[in-house]
């Protein structure tokens, strides 16, 4: 993407964790990937939607009149929000709220304790088809929608999460120009980022105790508003104190840090 479709893709997925946070993830995940699947076989329509040179008003009037009564208000408010920011293709609209359902399902599914088993038979589905030819053939194919369904039905039905399977569907009849096997390892690119929003990298100087450690996860816990998974290590030259990574968010509070800030502030 370029710079400006990066920075909507954005401000979509805030919006999207938004609406994530105060409502049914599962229901809008599914939700938006409908929407998705109506602008896949509409060329005039997501040209329309994506178009800067139309209001926004007009655009997310069209919206309102084509899905305001075939989805929820949380979906309907994330596609306003998309078709309202600036796009350089097209595609980059649709694929900023395949994105975002995406990462509602992975929400939903995290929300259960599966997200891990999602996202690990994702990955083995991508891997199948690869090692498949005759398989990826199938499903790469223009067979109707229905027979691709049903054959990603016969394969999986009570072996998979639910979620899985509302995720390959979604591959596999809407693949908007990539083969299938790329298009799930572009959802596992974004569960997999959902999945490390659940873990707390912590390092600290010496080992914790089993009491540190739970009041350490209960006070990260506090402070993001969810349970997350410690992955503790010990690193002596921090010689105090704790670092914690959650994601692409870092907080340190080790004594080796605050001792290279007097360094940088002494040197300067």
């Amino acid at each position: 993407m370029l710079q400006s479709s990066r920075l909507s893709l954005q401000t979509v997925l805030e919006s999207a964790n938004a609406e994530i946070a105060g409502g049914d993830a599962r229901e809008i995940g599914e939700g938006v990937l409908a929407v998705v699947a109506v602008l896949a076989e509409n060329v005039a329509l997501r040209k329309t939607l994506a178009d800067s040179s139309e209001s926004a008003e007009k655009k997310q009037q069209l919206l309102r009149t084509l899905f305001s009564t075939r989805t929820s208000d949380a979906v309907l408010r994330l596609a306003e929000k998309a078709v309202g920011l600036r796009w350089a293709r097209t595609q980059d609209l649709v694929t900023s709220l395949e994105v975002s359902g995406v990462t509602a399902i992975a929400a939903g599914a995290q929300a259960q304790g599966q997200l891990g088993q999602v996202e690990e038979e994702i990955f083995r589905f991508a891997r199948l088809l690869e090692s498949s030819h005759e398989l990826a053939r199938a499903l790469d194919s223009n067979a109707d929608a229905d027979v691709k369904r049903a054959l990603v039905s016969d394969l999986l039905a009570g072996k998979a999460e639910p979620d899985t399977i509302t995720l390959i569907n979604q591959a596999v009849v809407y693949p908007r120009g990539v083969r299938v096997a790329i298009a799930l390892d572009q959802y596992s690119d974004v569960l997999a980022a959902r999945q490390q929003r659940s873990v707390a990298e912590v390092t600290v100087a010496k080992p914790l105790s089993e009491d540190q450690t739970d009041r350490l996860a209960a006070a990260l816990a506090r402070s993001y508003g969810r349970e997350l998974v410690l992955n503790v290590q010990v690193d002596p030259e921090l010689l105090g104190g704790v670092r914690v990574q959650v994601g692409d968010e870092l907080m340190d509070g080790s004594v080796a840090d605050r001792l290279a800030e007097v360094k940088r502030r002494l040197a300067g």
